[in-house]
């Protein structure tokens, strides 16, 4: 003696939100008692055609049953109707007719179904047809997800970069020294979303020297040489000088174990004011086929939705170093321009 098996609904899909719709109450009935004995949760029945559109648009459903043969409405035109609104992977359906009609199965699928099942219904058959609609609107979830993120993505990236060109407008504008730096230090946290940045700036003494900071803290009086004095080699010890001598950005996402650099300073910083540094991101003030003028760090990345600490994205390196290099072009002019006015007068030939 066998034993029929009994076929339940996947955990992920016990959930899922399925329509069934049938004119008849009696049928109607039968298919909600079979699905929700499967273990489906939320399963909604309607008799009433009137109500179909006004419920399809209430409720985003996960699939579909629909009799193709009813006393009241021709279930070929419901599907039509639905396919106007909704795509196939949107709302998959699976169409349900009496045995010996193949003519209006076929037709059903023309219309839009995905697949259909004949009376008597075999509660095995209809378990596997009902799973394969769940999972063919999965993937149609999924793929709706990679979308919106894409577009998220790209009106990101779209709102940085009209925010460079409105910055480089302002800063051809800037007379101001002081004013340009903070603008640039600000723009630049605001531009990445992170906790704090700091700039230092290059001196005739080859040096790298603290020169403003976002936080309130004092700014510490203190110059790190660009030059090792033992060895008279570039200084590498440091993320900022090696960052400065090669031009290049450097990302640390952890700053306690990073083992590239000397980050003793950092660490001493924050033992001693309770602050925690995380991840950093430091990126060269140089302007386009010129010499480094300065060092922006950019200090603990914020994620936009969770507000917790994160590595610095690889892909905002550009965007930032766009920033930096517009930052720097018109620092190399003001100094340009500040050069020139402290130049003497030539008197005029007689």
């Amino acid at each position: 003696m066998t034993t029929k098996q009994k076929y339940t609904a996947a955990p992920e899909h016990t959930r899922s939100r399925i329509l069934v719709f049938n004119d008849s109450a009696v049928d109607v009935a039968s298919v909600v008692n079979l699905l929700e004995g499967m273990g489906y949760q939320s399963v909604t029945p309607i008799t009433e055609p009137r109500h179909l559109l006004p419920t399809l648009s209430a409720t985003r459903f996960d699939a579909m049953l629909i009799d193709l043969r009813m006393p009241h409405l021709d279930g070929l035109k419901a599907i039509y109707l639905i396919r106007e609104t909704f795509s196939a992977a949107e709302l998959p359906i699976l169409a349900i007719s009496d045995d010996g009609l193949a003519e209006l199965c076929n037709a059903g699928l023309l219309a839009g179904a995905h697949d259909h099942v004949v009376r008597p219904i075999d509660p095995i058959d209809v378990a596997l047809r009902v799973r394969n609609l769940l999972t063919i609107h999965d993937i149609y979830k999924a793929g709706q997800d990679i979308q919106n993120n894409l577009e998220r993505e790209v009106q990101a990236r779209t709102a940085k970069l009209n925010m460079l060109i409105e910055n480089g407008l302002l800063m051809s504008m800037t007379r101001d020294r002081t004013a340009l730096i903070r603008h640039t230090l600000f723009e630049g946290r605001r531009l990445l979303h992170c906790d704090a940045a700091t700039l230092y700036l290059r001196t005739d003494r080859q040096t790298l020297r603290f020169s403003m900071r976002t936080r309130g803290d004092e700014l510490a009086d203190q110059e790190i040489p660009l030059v090792d004095a033992a060895t008279g080699r570039p200084n590498g010890r440091f993320a900022a000088t090696w960052c400065a001598n090669h031009k290049q950005s450097v990302r640390i996402d952890d700053v306690y174990a990073e083992d590239r650099f000397d980050l003793s300073g950092t660490r001493s910083f924050d033992a001693a004011t309770g602050f925690r540094t995380v991840s950093t991101l430091t990126v060269p003030l140089i302007p386009r086929g010129g010499e480094v003028v300065g060092v922006l760090q950019f200090i603990n990345k914020l994620d936009s939705e969770t507000g917790a600490v994160i590595p610095f994205p690889v892909e905002l390196v550009p965007l930032v170093e766009a920033l930096a290099a517009q930052a720097a072009v018109t620092l190399a002019n003001l100094a340009l321009q500040d050069a020139q006015l402290a130049q003497p007068e030539q008197p005029e030939a007689a």
